[in-house]
């Protein structure tokens, strides 16, 4: 009731922000002649490189203000360390010059035990506090130190920031030029205009929101995907040290089902070296292509990968692909099936995906 609610407010919502141009709602499942649909595919790139850009903009914004903390802080603990390196360089001066001499030679010139033992508990009060001094000074370098590696950090990863910015905005730049001129020269550029409006407006308030709902509701089934495969031990088969997994795609689309009656409209197919979900309600498509790979930091797992993502027919650019790998994890992370057991390899056959587990 809740969903329904949600998507009923969501359409109203499109209804409202087209009715106020007096254009009806857009039907992006139609079939498209090739151009038109080249035009909207280059219209919604502009739209979310443009999303892109914010993100990176943002980004840029928090990465500024950690290195202004970060210069604050090691500002305030250079003043701090000042002191106590004043104080670590006199006790080695003291060593060096042989300052402390005078405590040895009254311990070995000591006449009586109680002399003896007020001489040693002197030189170790002076020892134990010349180490102290040591390593409280110790601590304060090796912890400016740890400061300016992550400043340096911060700097380098606002260089990469910045370049990254520069790049997408010299992209959009170049696709928005690319798409005057093609406009331009349609013949028909009022007409195609108010379809790339149309079309905007459509994937700000349904596309976007439905994308991002089918890849919350993989993210969260996957969680669940180990605890699925120990209920059907005929999904892997051990030998020795070395497991194999094999999943077919019938079974993982009974899994989603059995989970979500969403994924009723959803489906997987596994083809060579490629995973393909398509989901379809008779008014939004998508289509989804993506490999796995095993990886190992920050923890031994199996990623998903997201190599094409299709809306009703029109493809969506590498910004966005990158953002929904961000935000959902598809990911399978093996330890959580059996402990001490590690990915080797992932492969996609046609019709079933095969894993390499080893224990160790």
């Amino acid at each position: 009731m809740r969903r329904l609610l949600m998507a009923g407010l969501m359409v109203m919502i499109l209804f409202i922000t087209l009715s106020r141009t007096g254009t009806p709602l857009p039907v992006f499942a139609d079939p498209l002649p090739e151009e038109t649909r080249k035009l909207l595919e280059k219209s919604l790139s502009v739209v979310e490189i443009d999303r892109e850009i914010g993100r990176i903009d943002e980004l840029k914004a928090v990465t500024q203000k950690q290195i202004t903390d970060t210069e604050g802080r090691l500002a305030q603990q250079e003043v701090a360390i000042a002191a106590q390196r004043e104080k670590a360089g006199r006790v080695l001066r003291s060593y060096y010059v042989g300052q402390r001499d005078f405590v040895l030679a009254a311990l070995l010139n000591a006449n009586s035990l109680p002399q003896l033992l007020r001489t040693w508990e002197i030189m170790d009060l002076i020892i134990r506090s010349d180490r102290d001094a040591m390593n409280v000074y110790a601590k304060q370098y090796a912890k400016i130190r740890k400061g300016y590696d992550q400043l340096q950090q911060d700097q380098s990863e606002l260089a990469a920031v910045e370049q990254n910015l520069k790049t997408q905005r010299d992209r959009v730049l170049a696709l928005q030029d690319e798409l005057n001129q093609a406009l331009t020269a349609s013949g028909d550029e009022a007409h195609l205009r108010q379809l790339m409006t149309e079309m905007e407006a459509y994937w700000n308030n349904i596309g976007l929101y439905e994308v991002n709902r089918h890849f919350r509701e993989l993210a969260d089934a996957m969680k669940d995907l180990p605890d699925w495969i120990q209920k059907h031990p005929e999904t892997m088969e051990t030998s020795g040290f070395k497991t194999k997994l094999t999943i077919t795609d019938n079974q993982l689309n009974d899994f989603l089902q059995s989970r979500n009656a969403d994924f009723k409209q959803f489906s997987i197919r596994f083809e060579k070296d490629r995973m393909w979900l398509n989901g379809d309600n008779g008014d939004l498509k998508i289509r989804i292509g993506g490999h796995y790979t095993v990886e190992n930091v920050p923890e031994n797992a199996i990623l998903f990968h997201v190599d094409s993502l299709n809306f009703n027919g029109l493809d969506l650019p590498d910004t966005t692909r990158a953002d929904l790998e961000r935000n959902f994890d598809l990911g399978f992370y093996p330890q959580k099936l059996i402990k001490f057991v590690k990915a080797q390899s992932v492969s996609i056959e046609t019709g079933r995906l095969v894993v390499q587990l080893q224990i160790g």
